[in-house]
């Protein structure tokens, strides 16, 4: 390749770069950096002097794109659901994308509940948060019925937000699968997920209006 053919590589490569910064879709920007950076290096080639620095800055560029090329894949592969995790997700979680919902219930575990489990105790202040996928929990205050929590209803928000006693027994009358989530893990997963803490936050606060919502009905 002569130095004129070579030229008109640089121009080529530059409209690819223009190209790159004109889409939106990270990915695609990404892959026109690739194809440029690659573009330019014959041009460095051919020279009388091989001007070897531009060529190995051009590698290394175009190797941190690759990378993060990969990892962009890796993150949108689809996300496959377990039965329970699908039932967590529709009820309660749908505003989460999927893969932000698996992290959440990575921090988290599963409970399958015999009749008579206590899942929030008189008196004590909450340690986890809860939500049930199948059987209800009975709320009681001092032995005396006052509401049922239901597949969905998230278990023990107001408690976590203050750290007070509980002024209620939250017992689950049948056998039930919920998911829990210690507060200090919870805590510690939304620290190092800041993009998912106002999702979340939000999640809470209409899980609470609708608990209002249902007193006052």
């Amino acid at each position: 390749m002569n130095i004129q053919a070579a030229d008109y590589l640089v121009h080529f490569s530059n409209i690819l770069l223009l190209v790159s910064y004109s889409v939106r879709d990270i990915l695609w920007l990404r892959w026109f950096a690739v194809a440029a950076a690659l573009t330019n290096i014959p041009y460095f080639l051919v020279q009388g002097t091989v001007l070897w620095p531009p060529v190995l800055w051009a590698l290394v560029f175009t190797s941190m794109n690759l990378y993060q090329i990969a990892r962009i894949y890796l993150e949108r592969r689809p996300v496959v659901l377990s039965a329970d995790e699908q039932t967590l997700y529709d009820l309660a979680f749908r505003s989460l994308r999927p893969r932000e919902f698996v992290s959440l219930a990575l921090a988290g575990e599963w409970r399958s509940a015999e009749a008579g489990e206590r899942i929030v105790t008189e008196g004590q202040p909450a340690s986890h948060l809860c939500i049930l996928i199948t059987g209800s929990a009975d709320v009681r205050k001092r032995g005396e019925s006052i509401g049922t929590m239901r597949p969905g209803q998230i278990v023990g928000t107001a408690l976590a937000f203050t750290g007070a006693p509980s002024p209620v027994d939250m017992a689950l009358p049948g056998p039930a699968r919920y998911m829990r989530w210690s507060l200090p893990s919870l805590r510690t997963f939304m620290d190092k997920r800041p993009d998912l803490r106002t999702t979340l936050q939000g999640l809470v606060n209409r899980d609470l209006a609708g608990k209002v919502e249902g007193l006052l009905t």
